[in-house]
């Protein structure tokens, strides 16, 4: 990016733009929602398919994931969303968007028990590919390519990248270590700008 380019300028620090669906209001976590946190992060699929998240994850554990996303923002290194719902505000979800460079990025992502199986996070995928791939002057990011990726055995993250419209890119092999010690395969998946048509 030159000096000139509005990207360049805003990774002095990011602020998280209000994303709005149908049902869905993608914001910035508060720090009342500890309880909506520890849940969602306390609970088998996550203890097996992203073991580095301490189990069981207290307050004092959301309490310090809060305060390292608002570092990370300030240091211009990831968007994290809150993904609410629109009409009552409750968390649901949270919606990470890093490894941001050279007009690519990766989205990472995690449900609330009670929002897993309704389509939440996939949609709330498909409206921040939208902000991503927008214009910086219509108040979009201006990127060309975003990534998911996860373990080959992680059927649920799977269906949300290709309910978004994501195409799977390619595998690694033995590269996604599990909680169980197991080295699982690594799936890509990745949806480009030309590909937008897909997710709106």
């Amino acid at each position: 990016m030159s000096s000139d380019d509005p990207r360049q300028r805003d990774r002095i620090r990011f602020e998280n733009p209000v994303l709005e669906t149908e049902r869905l209001r993608l914001r910035t976590w508060r720090a009342d929602e500890l309880d909506r946190i520890t849940t969602a992060r306390t609970n088998q699929a996550t203890a097996h398919f992203l073991p580095f998240i301490p189990q069981p994850f207290t307050a004092e554990d959301a309490r310090f994931w809060l305060g390292d996303l608002a570092e990370q923002a300030a240091a211009g290194l990831r968007f994290n969303w809150c993904v609410a719902d629109r009409a009552s505000d409750v968390a649901l979800g949270n919606l990470t968007l890093f490894n941001l460079g050279e007009g690519g990025g990766e989205l990472g992502f995690w449900a609330h028990p009670d929002a897993q199986g309704r389509g939440v996070v996939a949609e709330a995928v498909r409206r921040v590919s939208v902000w991503f791939f927008g214009s910086p002057a219509d108040g979009g990011f201006g990127g060309r390519r975003l990534a998911i990726r996860t373990a080959a055995t992680n059927r649920a993250a799977r269906r949300v990248a290709e309910s978004a419209g994501f195409r799977e890119d390619g595998i690694e092999r033995e590269a996604f270590w599990l909680g169980s010690g197991v080295c699982d395969d690594r799936v890509s998946y990745e949806l480009v700008k030309s590909d937008q048509s897909a997710v709106c």
